[in-house]
């Protein structure tokens, strides 16, 4: 009897022992480590970087949840017992956020979840819309990562801006602003700058005492039948206008504001000089259709460069000039002013073209300006 005891308590012993192994024995899915790739940081990671989860238990991952909500895809063909690849997904649409937040694990050994950190990545500006800004005008930053916006300044100055979504931001640009300032953009993530180049703007003259060579210093020569640069009823009140009525006498017409007291006293900068980047918008109306203005600079570098063009409307309108339009010998000869430093122009000269206008022709024009890009 009591050798069988002993041998009953051998045979329980025996049992849970074995039975303790096969515990011991058994793979649960475990996960030891997730590492951000490229890169090493640790259950950190960037949104649509790919994530290296290791551990043990991994093979026949089904199922991968962020943040409770948020299915994420995988390839399954990148997974074994000890590791699998997969990346981080991040739409709004979905519910995507920034920070620590659960991220479950189911494979064919059990379920596992671990809190994995998302970082919000450096905002970046890929482009801006219109590609040269106009002072006093909004600007379009088009651009990526644009969430939880704190601040944007323009030269080191905070202005106004709207965040139109992630990827776009309005801002209002001061109508000071100054061509060559850092557009900065600060968000959780970090800082992006961007200089911003503006539009330069120079009105020559709107006939109502503005401009750099104002109204009243204009002035008509040659054979010019009549001259007003102050008759009123222009499309922003007073406008001037030039009659020709036939006379050959001196073979030329025109007028002018003058040069400014010459050279040195340009419309631009000494650092705007490309041709291709400079313009004169000027609106322009006449008595008759088919009045052929004939607008010319001064005289650079011995060349006297000129425009010719002729009105089929008689209604106002602005007419926008490329500099690389106009041509050597008045507008007449050929070569196009693409090679011209539009930073020596000083003087603006608008008259009629004799011989190709009706017999008279009274031409009218308003608000000058000058623009470089």
């Amino acid at each position: 009897m009591i050798k069988t005891i002993k041998y009953t308590l051998l045979s329980l012993f025996a049992f849970s022992v074995f039975t303790n192994c096969q515990k011991d024995d058994v793979v649960i899915a475990e996960v030891e480590a997730m590492v951000s790739e490229p890169g090493d940081l640790l259950n950190q990671t960037f949104p649509l970087n790919k994530i290296r989860v290791e551990g043990n238990g991994l093979e026949g991952l089904q199922k991968i949840t962020l943040d409770d909500k948020i299915n994420v895809s995988f390839n399954p063909t990148y997974n074994s017992d000890k590791s699998f690849i997969f990346t981080i997904p991040f739409d709004d649409k979905l519910g995507s956020r920034f920070g620590v937040q659960p991220i479950t694990f189911v494979t064919g050994k059990g379920s596992v979840t671990k809190n994995i950190e998302i970082l919000q990545p450096v905002p970046t500006i890929v482009k801006t819309n219109p590609a040269v800004a106009k002072p006093g005008f909004s600007l379009e930053i088009e651009g990526t990562w644009f969430y939880n916006v704190s601040a944007v300044k323009l030269g080191g100055t905070s202005i106004q801006y709207t965040v139109a979504s992630p990827n776009t931001i309005i801002i209002n640009l001061p109508a000071n602003a100054v061509s060559g300032s850092d557009l900065a953009i600060t968000t959780p993530g970090g800082t992006v700058k961007k200089t911003i180049q503006f539009e330069t703007v120079v009105l020559v003259a709107d006939f109502d005492g503005g401009g750099t060579r104002p109204g009243t210093g204009w002035n008509a020569y040659g054979d010019v039948a009549t001259f007003s640069a102050n008759t009123s009823g222009g499309p922003t009140g007073n406008y001037a206008s030039f009659s020709w009525a036939g006379s050959q006498a001196n073979g030329y017409n025109g007028s002018s504001g003058g040069n400014g007291g010459g050279p040195g006293v340009s419309f631009l900068n000494s650092t705007s000089t490309d041709a291709s980047r400079a313009f004169i918008d000027i609106d322009v109306s006449a008595s008759v259709s088919g009045a052929n203005f004939a607008i010319q600079l001064n005289t650079i570098d011995n060349v006297n460069y000129g425009y010719n063009f002729k009105v089929t409307d008689i209604n106002w309108a602005t007419k926008t000039i490329k500099i690389t339009d106009f041509k050597d010998n008045y507008g007449y000869g050929g070569n196009a002013a693409t090679t011209l430093d539009v930073s020596k122009i000083n003087e603006i000269k608008i008259g009629v073209v004799q011989g190709d206008s009706p017999n008279p022709t009274t031409i009218k024009f308003d608000n000058i300006k000058v623009r470089y890009q």
